[in-house]
């Protein structure tokens, strides 16, 4: 379901939040995956005209973030990976009840 992987893409951030690594591992890598699962599956609502458009941005939006911290050109953004991950769980929770 949806919202098992999005909830699975949550708790990975939350993980990577709470590491913060130097470099980056598999958890970024799994994170990614989870949120463009997510994002698929949210593209499938929007075209059943079950989540807005604004629902699309946001999810692009988190994954663009997230792809940021996981090839970063310098430092890891943590403060912007900290605020995607407020606005994924945001999404995952009304999208779930839908």
């Amino acid at each position: 379901m949806a919202s098992d992987v999005g909830e699975r893409a949550v708790e990975l951030l939350d993980k990577l939040l709470a590491e913060r690594p130097e470099k980056v591992g598999p958890d970024f890598s799994e994170a990614t995956r989870c949120i463009t699962t997510y994002r698929d599956g949210l593209i499938g609502q929007f075209r059943a005209g079950t989540v807005s458009r604004t629902d699309l941005d946001d999810i692009n939006g988190v994954l663009s973030v997230v792809l940021a911290g996981h090839f970063p050109l310098g430092a890891v953004p943590w403060d912007k990976i900290a605020t995607a991950r407020e606005r994924l769980a945001a999404l995952v929770k009304p999208v779930a009840s839908r």
